[in-house]
């Protein structure tokens, strides 16, 4: 009787252990097929360090193919800057009524006190991956953590949400002595 019992507490054990299955993480290879948005509007909380000099604010960004829209706020919510882009013509418009026109690279250096790549922040803030190898780390769904492209590490430290395509949440950029972190609050 001892051994019919022991024999179904065994085919049960193993028929348990049968059903347990592991969660599949994504292959390196997929997470070049992550979403990557054309166009967006984002808002959010910004902060970019050069050395010792700061800058803290919020932030808005429309971003569609040739084209870029930003506002920026003080962290008290006041209109400080607006940023107009199109056809490689930037317009800057202070609030104090200074306008400045130049590449978009040189005007939202300006405005962030550091000068950051400008054709990758599109990418980088939907941790859009071109080359699998950029990747060190990843996130226990698979997702990109630390990426190193053109010398630049680029942390993802929180997602919106818990699956494999969930947007990026808090973005950290920085090279030397420069830093940018974007808080995203609201993606569109």
């Amino acid at each position: 009787m001892i051994r019919v019992i022991l024999g179904g507490i065994a085919a049960l054990m193993i028929a348990g252990c049968a059903t347990i299955t592991e969660p599949t993480l994504p292959t390196p290879a997929s997470m070049l097929s992550r979403p990557v948005l054309a166009s967006f509007n984002v808002t959010g909380r910004l902060a970019a360090q050069r050395g010792e000099e700061a800058v803290h604010g919020r932030f808005s960004w429309r971003h569609a193919a040739g084209q870029d829209h930003w506002q920026f706020f003080s962290p008290l919510g006041q209109m400080v800057a607006e940023l107009e882009s199109s056809g490689g013509v930037a317009v800057l418009q202070m609030a104090d009524g200074g306008r400045h026109v130049a590449p978009l690279n040189e005007l939202l250096a300006r405005m962030l006190g550091a000068d950051v790549p400008v054709a990758l922040l599109p990418r980088w803030l939907q941790a859009g991956v071109t080359q699998v190898d950029d990747v060190r780390e990843r996130d226990p769904l698979g997702r990109p953590q630390r990426v190193v492209e053109q010398g630049w590490e680029v942390r993802y430290r929180t997602y919106a949400g818990d699956n494999f395509n969930a947007a990026p949440r808090l973005v950290e950029v920085s090279r030397g002595d420069v830093s940018l972190k974007l808080l995203v609050e609201q993606w569109q």
